[in-house]
């Protein structure tokens, strides 16, 4: 027996239903804030807001440049033996 359930709910209605507090109002709050900070040029708030961005980036074109290196110098491990 299969038996599908689809339910309507609106963001709100979701919340009140899980339970969980409406924080659209504190959002909103800090992307003013934000958006103030960045407005008047203040270097900090854009750094913070784009530092996880950044390092992950650094981090995954790091991997990707070792991983074209290792193709590049012919490493033993990642191409197949003639005698197989």
């Amino acid at each position: 027996m299969k038996v599908n359930v689809e339910i309507e709910l609106s963001p709100a209605e979701a919340r009140e239903l899980m339970g969980w507090q409406d924080l659209s109002q504190l959002h909103e709050h800090f992307l003013k804030l934000a958006t103030e900070q960045m407005k008047n040029g203040d270097p900090t708030t854009i750094n913070a807001l784009m530092q996880p961005f950044l390092s992950e980036t650094q981090k995954s074109f790091g991997l990707y440049q070792k991983m074209m290196e290792s193709f590049m110098a012919g490493d033993s491990k990642t191409k197949p033996r003639p005698d197989k």
